[in-house]
């Protein structure tokens, strides 16, 4: 059984925390069963954290992860401390498979995500 985690940053600011929860809820509705669980984790200051998101798939049967970080680029938290993490659960749950996907920023559809958020804006 696969899972997906969303992985963002993790906000001082409750409204960006919910953001992320509710974007969760519409990738549950749009994934088709392409996915058996889908959660969000956060990488700093709010609960649950990425261990933690793990750990829930896997008590729910679930045996290979994929973990897409929500960041624009690829700063130290994508390119060290995400793969440092999976590191860390590669030891505590060997018979689960896992990977990374790449940052979403790093998208080829980013350049077109632009000029339309660019598009509707009103401002």
């Amino acid at each position: 059984m696969k899972g997906l985690i969303i992985l963002a940053h993790g906000s001082r600011r409750e409204q960006s925390n919910e953001e992320i929860r509710k974007l969760t809820d519409r990738v549950r509705q749009q994934s088709k069963n392409e996915y058996q669980l889908i959660e969000y984790a956060f990488l700093e200051l709010v609960e649950p954290d990425l261990l933690s998101a793990i750990k829930i798939l896997i008590d729910e049967g679930i045996t290979a992860i994929k973990v897409l970080p929500y960041f624009l680029n690829s700063g130290n938290h994508v390119a060290i401390d995400i793969p440092n993490l999976i590191d860390e659960a590669n030891e505590r749950f060997p018979n689960c498979q896992f990977n990374i996907a790449k940052a979403i920023g790093m998208d080829a559809s980013m350049p077109e995500l632009v000029l339309k958020c660019a598009r509707d804006s009103h401002h």
